[in-house]
């Protein structure tokens, strides 16, 4: 019941204050699926009326609040983060930060853009190190990023999917739901394999027979009815072993 009421809250508080969800509303009297590319291209009609910045001065989202949403979806999967690092595959460097009794950091992914030092010292510009997680540390990171120099120092990996890989596979026990564009929302626990749902943060519905997602705590932008790819293998259940609000599969 606590997440109904949540859910209602943020629709009512997307249609009074969100331009994209009035206009959708006023139109037809609903709040449609909001894909990705649709949410990208107006994004700046997802921004609550007086919190709308350019584009280069949004300064994104702060790190404490992605840090909490990844603590969250590592506790619904069953891994314990007190006295060890976690670090975070990710496109650039970030200093570290300390939250939820841990240092949270970040290891480059392969992908990234690197500077040689000798070139970037003959530039002028300041290089800082590429951390090596220690043994007992915990490596989040898409399957094809835990590998390579960063991971075999005897680190624990622990793989994140969007629903668009769970749908053609099932996901392993012990990863995180992780959508690109939406953050960190669940996890697998080891005991039962089932998909929970950080239901302080995420909640999800039959719309027009699709999984639709409303982020409950996104404000910048608010997201509201959105459908990832791969939703449509999935609906709400419950766990068969602890009770809890799942993704299931669809037959």
């Amino acid at each position: 019941m606590r997440g109904r009421h949540r859910y209602a809250r943020a629709v009512r508080r997307a249609v009074a204050t969100v331009p994209y969800y009035r206009e959708r509303y006023a139109a037809t009297g609903t709040l449609p699926p909001l894909t990705r590319d649709e949410a990208e291209l107006r994004r700046h009609l997802l921004m609550p009326l007086g919190a709308a910045l350019l584009a280069q001065r949004d300064p994104g989202r702060p790190a404490a609040e992605h840090i909490a949403e990844l603590h969250e979806a590592l506790r619904l999967a069953g891994h314990r983060t007190g006295g060890r690092e976690v670090y975070e595959v990710a496109p650039a460097l970030r200093d570290p930060v300390r939250a939820h009794g841990t240092d949270w950091r970040v290891v480059l992914a392969s992908t990234a853009e690197t500077v040689d030092a000798d070139e970037a010292t003959d530039a002028g510009r300041y290089v800082t190190a590429h951390p090596t997680p220690a043994r007992n540390a915990l490596v989040v990171g898409e399957a094809g990023q835990l590998t390579g120099p960063a991971t075999t120092n005897g680190a624990r990996t622990v793989e994140r999917f969007p629903l668009a890989v769970a749908a053609r596979t099932r996901a392993a026990p012990g990863s995180l739901w992780y959508e690109p564009w939406l953050g960190h929302l669940g996890g697998v626990p080891a005991d039962c394999g089932e998909l929970h749902l950080n239901t302080d943060r995420v909640h999800a519905r039959l719309l027009d027979g699709a999984t639709v997602l409303t982020l409950l705590r996104r404000r910048r932008p608010t997201l509201v009815h959105v459908r990832p790819e791969g939703a449509g293998s999935f609906a709400p259940a419950a766990c068969p072993r602890h009770g809890v609000p799942t993704l299931g599969r669809t037959p």
